[in-house]
């Protein structure tokens, strides 16, 4: 049984994404009750030996702590890649095996921030599910055109879940992503993430999306095909627990319009990782 009390969360990082995920950490930190403990666990794609000293900084203020995870990257050599999705985003895959000893764990990715205390999440109920997660704002038909028998087509983001990995290891699942990866290479349009829908479809608890509030919903690039579910991305839109900045639109980004861009940076410069943002593009009235 998990502690309710502390919570292991999971990121993987490159050296370019690290203030990024201190960010994210710093999230988490602030909006965390006093009596609870996060342990980060970092799987660690080359992150140099300074930009730790500086991550570990930002968290040791609140008395917590980072653990980093090595990987054999070996293990990914053969897997599908793209500009905006690295080989890193896979290593989420093998987390119930890094993490040997641990019964649950939230994985979320570098490009979040979390106004809401995420101890909600760590004691959600999952059932027989193996994981919970959010559906995908942007792609409703991946498992029906990926040629997955399933009960329901819902498909999730992949961007935070609720694993648990001690059911996850019984049943080998980080084996049969792997398999998956090695025998359909051209399926893998969304990478790990088709990969996860794939194997887990029908064994997940879907979470109203304003636990990952992803830019499509944020933006309103995007409708929901159900009337419910649009419902729901507007309750999601007003009032976020966690802001996913997923896509092309990163408050970073010069111009970036995202509505979340300042809360980002308020938080980014109270990190070890502080920047100016950069200028947007102010048109001249004539």
């Amino acid at each position: 049984m998990f502690d309710s009390k502390n919570i292991t969360i999971v990121s993987s990082s490159n050296e370019a994404f690290v203030p990024h995920l201190a960010t994210l950490f710093l999230s988490l930190l602030v909006t965390k009750k006093p009596d609870t403990t996060l342990h980060f666990y970092v799987i660690d794609d080359n992150i140099s030996l300074n930009s730790k000293f500086l991550l570990n900084r930002t968290v040791n203020k609140y008395n917590a702590r980072i653990s980093y995870l090595t990987i054999d990257a070996s293990e990914f050599d053969n897997v599908v890649e793209s500009d905006r999705i690295p080989k890193t985003a896979y290593y989420r895959i093998s987390i119930p095996n890094l993490l040997k000893d641990t019964p649950r764990a939230i994985y979320l990715d570098c490009d979040m921030i979390c106004l809401e205390d995420i101890q909600t999440l760590w004691e959600l109920d999952l059932g027989e599910n193996l994981l919970a997660a959010v559906e995908d704002s942007g792609f409703h038909d991946r498992l029906n055109l990926m040629g997955i028998q399933c009960k329901s087509d819902t498909y999730f983001n992949s961007g935070m879940m609720v694993m648990d990995l001690e059911n996850w290891r019984k049943e080998k699942i980080t084996e049969q992503a792997f398999a998956f990866i090695d025998e359909h290479p051209d399926l893998l349009r969304f990478h790990d993430q088709d990969t996860l829908n794939a194997i887990l479809h029908d064994r997940w608890l879907e979470l109203h999306p304003r636990w990952n509030a992803q830019t499509y919903l944020m933006l309103e690039e995007k409708e929901h095909p159900t009337a419910l579910g649009q419902s729901q991305w507007e309750e999601a839109k007003a009032d976020p627990a966690i802001v996913h900045f997923c896509g092309h639109e990163k408050p970073w980004h010069e111009n970036s319009v995202h509505p979340y861009r300042e809360t980002y940076f308020a938080l980014r410069n109270q990190t070890t990782f502080p920047v100016a943002a950069p200028a947007k593009d102010v048109k001249q009235v004539k």
